[in-house]
């Protein structure tokens, strides 16, 4: 099912502009001299929890209601393919976590230590992780159409990348790599948790919702 949903979302192209928008502006964060490896991984990962969020939105919304009922049909209800969407919504957002945690280590003369690699890659999982609940809760058939999904993902995304930037788990996983110095592998282990916490609930609210609206 993840192999269908997926190949039905690149024959309708809709992932090309958020896939298009972090890379550029990850091409913009490492174009020039991005200075040592752990600053730039949290920009980086800020920026991904929203397009994490908005490839899940367009992943969810692809197929008009007639075709969603077909497929519902099919593959035996709404449980199998909710799974089958955040199990897809996790293949795309993993490809741009690995582009995101090795391309920089692979492309620049700042050496990239085991270390940063490894917290770069649990800062964007973090966030593809978060973004994914939120891309959930914001897509059908919690919000039926795409425009005011992605109106949701903004608003929610501003607010907590602008007005709340510390808050737990993208934020405060940012801030730790912001500091520039030693992590304590113990704050990043709280994020995680929060972070697949998070997740979770996002997924067990849309099951609930959609299965009295399916």
């Amino acid at each position: 099912m993840i192999r269908y949903l997926l190949a039905d979302l690149f024959k309708s192209q809709r992932w090309l502009p958020p896939v298009f928008v972090y890379l550029a502006m990850t091409g913009v964060l490492y174009g020039g001299d991005p200075g040592t490896p752990l600053p730039p991984y949290g920009v980086s990962a800020m920026v991904l929890f929203p397009l994490a969020a908005w490839v899940t939105v367009v992943l969810v919304n692809n197929e008009d209601p007639v075709q969603r009922h077909v497929t519902l049909a099919a593959v035996g209800g709404w449980r199998r393919l909710l799974g089958g969407l955040v199990g897809a919504a996790f293949v795309l957002n993993g490809a741009l976590v690995l582009l995101a945690t090795l391309v920089p280590a692979v492309i620049h003369h700042h050496p990239y230590a085991l270390s940063d690699v490894a917290l770069g890659f649990t800062a964007h999982v973090i966030s593809a992780v978060t973004g994914i609940g939120l891309g959930v809760l914001c897509a059908r058939p919690l919000i039926p159409t795409t425009g005011w999904s992605l109106v949701a993902v903004v608003a929610v995304s501003l607010v907590l990348l602008a007005a709340a930037n510390r808050l737990p788990p993208v934020g405060a996983m940012a801030h730790l790599l912001f500091d520039n110095g030693p992590v304590p592998l113990v704050s990043v282990a709280v994020q995680v948790v929060i972070a697949a916490v998070v997740g979770a609930a996002c997924v067990v609210v849309a099951y609930r919702v959609g299965r009295r609206r399916f």
